[in-house]
Formats: C-alpha cells, sequence, structure tokens
C-alpha cells in the first residue's frame, strides 16, 4: 500500500490547472505548479512521476468537468429547444469570457497543442466531445418528441454536435478577443431552430 499524500490533491489539482491553462503546457514545470500550490517538488513527482502524468490527470478532470458543465445548462433549461439551445451557447459565451486573459477552453487548446505527441490527450478530449455531443443529442430527442421539432432519428446525433461544434467556436473566436457583444450577437443567430436544422 503506498504512502498517504501529505497534501491536499484537489488543491494541487486546482493549482495545476490555473499554471497549465494560463500558460500552456510547455510553458510549465513541475517547478511552477510547486511555487503555485506550495506541495515541493517531491512531493509531486511521488504521486503524478511525471508533469505528463500530472497533466493527464488535471486534463481529464478538466475535461469531466466541461462535460458535467454541458449537462448541467441542458438540464436547468425548461424551455423549447430553440431557447434551451440559446440559453446553452449564451452560458458558453459567458463562461468563455470570464477570464480577462481569453485563455480559451484547456480541452480545445491541449488537442490542437498536444494532440500529435500525447494519444492519451486526444483519447481524452474525444471522450469528452462524445459525451457532450451525446447530451445535446438527448435534448433533440426531447424536443421532437414534445413536438418542437422536426427531425429524424438519425439526425439526432449530427445535430447535437452541431450544436457543439458552435459552442467551440464561439469559444476560439472569444481566445481570439472578439467583443462580447458581437460573440452574444453570433450565438443568438446560430440558435435559431431553423438555422440548427438547414445546418445538420
Amino acid at each position: 500500500m503506498g504512502r498517504p499524500r501529505r497534501f491536499d490533491e484537489q488543491a494541487l489539482l486546482d493549482s495545476a490547472l490555473e499554471v497549465f491553462w494560463s500558460q500552456g503546457y510547455d510553458r510549465t514545470s513541475i517547478e511552477d505548479i510547486s511555487v503555485v500550490s506550495g506541495v515541493s517538488n517531491g512531493s509531486i513527482y511521488a504521486a503524478y512521476g511525471s508533469k505528463l502524468d500530472l497533466f493527464l490527470a488535471v486534463f481529464e478532470r478538466y475535461c469531466d468537468a466541461r462535460v458535467e458543465v454541458v449537462r448541467r445548462v441542458i438540464g436547468e433549461h425548461h424551455g423549447d429547444f430553440e431557447s434551451a439551445v440559446a440559453h446553452y451557447l449564451d452560458e458558453i459565451v459567458s463562461d468563455c469570457t470570464s477570464h480577462d486573459d481569453r485563455r480559451g477552453c484547456l480541452m480545445l487548446n491541449s488537442v490542437a497543442d498536444l494532440g500529435a505527441r500525447f494519444p492519451a490527450v486526444l483519447e481524452v478530449g474525444a471522450r469528452a466531445m462524445t459525451e457532450m455531443d451525446t447530451i445535446l443529442a438527448g435534448r433533440v430527442a426531447e424536443a421532437v418528441e414534445a413536438g418542437e421539432i422536426d427531425v429524424e432519428p438519425e439526425r439526432f446525433e449530427p445535430l447535437g454536435s452541431h450544436i457543439v461544434i458552435i459552442s467551440q467556436g464561439l469559444i476560439q473566436l472569444s481566445r481570439i478577443g472578439i467583443p462580447v457583444s458581437r460573440l452574444r450577437t453570433i450565438a443568438q443567430a446560430a440558435s435559431r431552430t431553423s438555422s440548427l436544422l438547414n445546418a445538420a
């Protein structure tokens, strides 16, 4: 049995997330995380083995949390399909513009920057995106059952994926500094049911 860790693991992962997300994987060292978290280098290496293994622990935790954000935002809205999509995209805009440095999404950033080197990053990212697609596809199915939209069952998943792709596009636009008002205008236009159905 391994020795119990002498630090708050969740606090360490929170600190590591902040550093990895703001600086990027390559510009972050274990020393940087040690300074921010107050956990010694030796304790971090003893617990995780390497910077990559620590990052993967942080990354998987982050991606799981993003899936839960999608689940929560979709689940908490009880209006019709178009207003549910509008609510979801508006929440995405609020979330991705909540950091002054417009750092984007750690999942999207890491898949782009690290995926070619570290297959595990692609695996975790792909799994999270599939779960998001499934959540949105489920909301499409609910809308069809309620008579709000008319979509064939084989289009549920593509339409769910389409909505997720729109949200990811908004996050990327935020990252390059597009004003919040413009992001909200784009989100409102994209939320119109006719546009979504025609694009799916």
